[in-house]
């Protein structure tokens, strides 16, 4: 239980960056940019495969509304 809390924290943090991002009149894409260097963080230079994977989706993403 304890890493599912520490991971929920995580989350809301991340979620608190991107509001703070939004307030401040940075656009979602350097918000979105901003959560992804800090889940990288979390999952340390050797993810699990699903870390990997959401990590990857992540990038994706972040090319696709950056064009």
């Amino acid at each position: 239980m304890k890493g599912y809390a520490a991971n929920a924290q995580i989350m809301a943090d991340v979620a608190a960056v991107i509001e703070q991002a939004r307030r401040e009149g940075r656009d979602v894409a350097t918000a979105l940019r901003i959560a992804r260097v800090t889940l990288a963080y979390v999952s340390g230079p050797n993810p699990d495969p699903e870390q990997a994977k959401t990590l990857e989706s992540f990038d994706q993403h972040l090319k696709t509304i950056s064009k």
